[in-house]
């Protein structure tokens, strides 16, 4: 009867040793696991900072904008119609490869016209490109 309280222990030594460690298998895994996961999380920080970096640029050029309608708010209605069709102001020389562009059409009549202030610039070699469109009357800006 003492053999078989032996061979139990035994077997119980020889588990309890497999249960111990990990296997080199088991290590693999975890490591791909790991990495898939690492990689994962690097892109996304990378495609996130990609857009930052595109909303930054886009940020300067609608600020552009912004200031250039801020001068022609200023200006007589009669001006108005005379100004050039591109600007600059430091703002653009931000952004790589900018340019601004001012367009004033006909609307409605002679004492409306729809003015279109564009900023276009170059991103990571794509052109890219921000506009705001208003309309102007002897009376001002967006007044009928």
């Amino acid at each position: 009867m003492q053999k078989p309280t032996n061979k139990r222990k035994e077997t119980a030594i020889k588990r309890k040793k497999r249960e111990e460690g990990l296997t080199y298998i088991e290590v693999l895994v975890t490591m791909v696991i790991f990495g898939v996961a690492l990689i994962a999380l690097l892109s996304c920080f990378l495609h996130g900072f990609n857009v930052l970096s595109r909303m930054r640029r886009t940020v300067i050029a609608t600020q552009s904008i912004q200031k250039e309608l801020e001068l022609i708010r200023n200006m007589p209605f009669n001006d108005i119609l005379t100004l050039d069709s591109s600007f600059t102001n430091e703002s653009l020389s931000l952004l790589e490869s900018s340019s601004g562009a001012v367009n004033i059409e006909d609307s409605l009549g002679d004492d409306i016209k729809k003015l279109t202030v564009s900023v276009l610039w170059s991103y990571r070699g794509k052109q890219m490109r921000k506009e705001v469109v208003t309309y102007i009357t002897r009376k001002g800006i967006n007044r009928k």
